[in-house]
């Protein structure tokens, strides 16, 4: 019997108790199928089950079981019911053929056989069975293998490695930033990049390879017969090769990148779940790492990503539950040691009462979208908590960090104003922070959003300042309120001439474009002085204070704010007394 699922060339089997007729129809149609014979019910039956034929040439009058007994326990069978049975007898009352097709009968030939006759039905239906297994196994876009036949053959290079002790590997391939494509060309050209992808890696493997899409930008290509983890490995880079050379698609050029996890049978991996998983998380290591390379899998990313799956839980459940906070740092201006504004941020307190590090969620969060719900929490908050403060006669501003994931959002701008007449504040008290990434990422929205949110009143931020991408365009092109220096700046700007430099340059430039300046993590009064001696006198840091809850922030607000320079060095804020 065969060992492959999906075979090449269909499988026919003939059942007929009369041995005559299985000769006659088996000699004509043997050039169309791969043919079997039964010459009982049962036989056929168990034939059945190991062959998984496309077309069942069906006798009615057999003995033990007729054909009609024999139909209805294929077409019971999960394994065979998408088996086309056609029954061959010469039993041509209206009732049988009813009788056939209530059963489960496509098709009905009369005895004694008219062989051009019998042959053209049989041969309809080899190439309707053909065509339907070719659209459930097959993608429809690429024409490659789907889920369902990668699954059957992964299934049987397993099978065989074991048998034969060898090795299989599964390499996971993601296009790298291919969301872009789609986004600004069109789905109809990103059809044709995975089409022309396909095309690529199909060219790229051997005979008993399979390459499949397993839908979106997502590509599997599973390697039996594997000799070693190096072939893996060389395998990978020239599959990358493939995909970076340009792509021309329409006349126009696209570059692409790619990024591959490798998961190996049986070092890896001992099933198909866990070799697809295990690739997977290697092919998102090889994301983390900076994309367009490859990665194989390991525990510790395995580990890893584990750790960060129940993150993701439990942010999703603390999102629900509503326990996330919003701490405020100080903005003071400090010629006059006074605070002139305030910036939020989100803390998440677990069950245990620990603070979670925002590095150690905010990044997931942005992958996940979870930082459109969450944003959207910090900036009501925030603005009700200033509208608040305005009420207690504090007229401070309010800032907050937006990321490159809220800013692309259609709804951002609806979702501002709504927020802003949700809480009552009026736009002037609101700064938003962006990076300059945000700017860089889709120049003309960018600057459409920004535009708008200034005839709104809101003021505009650059945070980490100096940190990202290296243009200074956009200074002149965006309306652009306040740039923020980097606290890696400020860090060593007294033990380090290139800080102290650039620092020096961005005060000089923002001082040029009529600019507001802040100085992020200022830790020490020689940080604060040499700040204000060139010029910035805006700072932030835990000199003046750290962040804190809304009800700290009210009473440093309330009180009046001083340093106490001999605890300097320890970073403490002391609120002034009277």
């Amino acid at each position: 019997m065969r060992d492959k699922t999906f075979s090449l060339k269909p499988v026919l089997l003939i059942v007929d108790d009369q041995v005559t007729d299985l000769k006659i129809l088996g000699t004509a149609v043997r050039d169309l199928a791969e043919v079997y014979v039964a010459k009982s019910g049962q036989e056929a039956l168990e034939i059945a089950r190991q062959c998984r034929p496309d077309v069942v040439l069906l006798d009615i009058e057999m003995p033990g079981m007729n054909g009609f007994e024999v139909c209805r326990a294929l077409k019971s069978d999960p394994e065979l019911l998408d088996a086309a049975v056609i029954f061959v007898s010469s039993h041509t009352h209206t009732d049988n053929e009813l009788r056939a097709l209530e059963c489960g009968g496509v098709d009905f030939i009369q005895k004694p056989l008219n062989i051009p006759v019998a042959r053209a039905h049989i041969k309809a239906h080899i190439a309707l069975r053909n065509e339907a297994k070719r659209l459930a196994n097959h993608d429809a876009l690429t024409g490659l293998p789907n889920r369902i036949l990668l699954q059957d053959r992964t299934e049987q290079a397993l099978q065989k490695a074991r048998r034969n002790h060898s090795r299989v590997a599964m390499l996971l391939l993601d296009l790298d930033n291919f969301k872009v494509i789609n986004d600004s060309m069109g789905h109809s050209v990103g059809d044709l990049v995975l089409q022309e992808v396909a095309l690529r890696l199909s060219r790229s493997l051997r005979v008993v390879d399979t390459v499949s899409r397993q839908g979106g930008d997502e590509f599997i290509l599973l390697l039996p017969e594997v000799i070693g983890f190096d072939a893996v490995g060389d395998f990978a880079e020239r599959v990358l090769a493939t995909i970076s050379s340009p792509f021309s698609i329409q006349a126009n050029r696209y570059d692409l990148s790619a990024s591959i996890g490798i998961s190996v049978f049986p070092e890896d991996s001992d099933d198909l779940e866990s070799l697809y998983r295990h690739a997977d998380s290697a092919m998102y290591q090889a994301k983390l790492s900076g994309r367009n390379r490859y990665c194989f899998f390991s525990l510790h990313i395995e580990s890893s990503m584990r750790a960060r799956h129940l993150l993701e839980r439990h942010m999703r459940s603390a999102l629900e539950d509503g326990v996330f906070e919003v701490f405020y740092q100080a903005k003071v201006d400090a010629r006059q040691n006074q605070i002139i504004g305030m910036e939020a941020l989100i803390r998440w307190r677990n069950h245990d009462g620990i603070l979670v590090s925002p590095a150690d969620f905010i990044p997931l969060a942005e992958e996940t979208g979870l930082i459109i719900p969450i944003g959207k929490y910090v900036l009501l908050q925030a603005c009700q908590d200033a509208k608040a403060l305005r009420e207690l006669g504090h007229d401070i501003s309010i800032s907050v960090n937006i990321s490159v994931v809220q800013f692309r959002e259609e709804s951002f701008l609806d979702m501002v104003k709504g927020i802003l007449v949700e809480s009552g504040l009026e736009a002037e008290f609101l700064e938003l922070e962006i990076t300059e990434g945000v700017l860089a990422r889709d120049i003309d929205n960018a600057r459409e959003t920004l535009f708008h949110l200034k005839v709104l009143g809101v003021r505009i931020s650059i945070d980490d300042f100096g940190t990202g991408y290296s243009s200074l365009a956009y200074l002149k092109r965006f309306p652009i309120d306040v740039l923020k220096i980097d606290q890696s700046f400020v860090r060593d700007m007294l033990t380090d001439k290139s800080d102290s430099a650039i620092i020096e340059a961005i005060i000089k430039l923002g001082q040029a474009l009529n600019l507001e300046l802040v100085a992020e993590g200022v830790e020490t009064q020689e940080q604060a002085d040499a700040l204000l001696g060139q010029g910035c006198q805006i700072m932030q840091g835990y000199l003046y204070c750290r962040p804190v809850p809304f009800a700290q922030i009210c009473s440093f607000l309330s009180s009046g704010l001083k340093v106490n320079v001999m605890h300097a060095d320890k970073l403490q804020t002391v609120p002034q007394q009277g």
